[in-house]
């Protein structure tokens, strides 16, 4: 809770800043990668604004980036993502028809009682699963 209220503090007084950063830690544990994604996302001018400030850091940038892009992502839906970032994306295609199966399916219990048609598509679309 410490790391998150420092994020939430950092992003009010000092947003978007490189500085503010080394303040939270590099992100390399669980709590400061947290709190690196909490405070970009509140900082933000934008999705791009958030990500860029995210993965620009001597630490875990990847994970900080991720947990930043998650945020600003559900926040703000798939439309804030610069097309031009989308547009060079390897296998969209693949990754918005994984999006839109776990947004029509969410409980993906293949394996359980129930055996609908439904179950059997996916079961069969995501073997192993």
């Amino acid at each position: 809770m410490a790391a998150i209220e420092k994020a939430e503090c950092l992003a009010k007084s000092r947003p978007r800043e490189r500085g503010a950063l080394r303040e939270l830690g590099k992100g390399f544990v669980a709590e400061e990668a947290l709190a690196i994604g909490l405070y970009c996302a509140l900082g933000a001018k934008d999705f791009e604004d958030g990500i860029i400030l995210a993965v620009n850091h001597s630490g875990d940038s990847d994970s900080t980036g991720t947990i930043t892009g998650n945020l600003l992502g559900a926040a703000a839906g798939v439309e804030a993502i610069p097309q031009r970032w989308l547009a060079q994306l390897e296998m969209r295609s693949t990754i918005e028809a994984i999006a839109d199966d776990l947004a029509a399916f969410p409980e993906w219990r293949l394996r359980g009682p129930a055996n609908t048609e439904e179950c059997t598509f996916y079961a069969t679309r995501y073997p192993g699963s």
